[in-house]
């Protein structure tokens, strides 16, 4: 009952479940900077998440208590989430960028995809779905929409990602098309945080 109690708040289970997935990331950094590595991570936010007014506070917080600057963290939003709730999901996305943190729009190009996303939300990088990625080296379909959407990233001075890599010929494709970013599982699939430092 007690633990109910205390997973069921104004917030639910998600908001817990969400501060539990950043203070476990941030404690992860101290670990990771003490050994030397000093990277940012990505968390998927949800849309209610997205759309609590007391988020970024709390993220600060967070960042003040384990002495992890709020840049080491990408927060990543869906188009669907976004456009759940337009005007509270835009000022989340606000308060997250002013207090340091980077701001990604995942699976780019399957959802509401819209210009206006790109000229109204304070993002800093826009990842390619992995959709379009997959067959990219032998369909020249995939090629062309990769190539605009990176295009148009860049014309929006927003860094591009490209999901789902799984062969060095698709990277060799990707650096020609200008992307910035690239992961998949051709580097590495889910790793505990010992192996990843490892």
């Amino acid at each position: 009952p007690a633990l109910i109690a205390s997973i069921c708040d104004d917030r639910g289970m998600m908001g817990q479940l969400t501060q539990f997935v950043i203070n476990t990331t941030l404690r992860h950094q101290t670990q990771w900077q003490a050994a030397g590595l000093d990277v940012t991570v990505g968390i998927n936010l949800s849309a209610k998440t997205a759309n609590d007014s007391r988020f970024a506070t709390q993220v600060a917080q967070a960042c003040e208590l384990w002495g992890i600057a709020p840049d080491r963290l990408l927060f990543e939003l869906t188009e669907d989430s976004i456009v759940r709730n337009e005007q509270a999901t835009i000022e989340c996305m606000h308060a997250l960028r002013n207090i340091g943190c980077e701001l990604s729009i995942d699976d780019f190009g399957t959802g509401y995809s819209s210009f206006a996303y790109l000229r109204q939300f304070p993002v800093h990088e826009l990842k390619i779905d992995r959709v379009f990625v997959q067959n990219l080296v032998t369909e020249r379909g995939d090629q062309q929409i990769v190539k605009a959407l990176i295009d148009l990233t860049h014309a929006f001075n927003l860094r591009s990602l490209a999901e789902g890599v799984d062969n060095p010929a698709a990277v060799h494709l990707l650096r020609q098309f200008g992307c910035d970013r690239v992961q998949g599982f051709l580097y590495a699939k889910a790793l505990p945080p010992e192996g990843f430092a490892d």
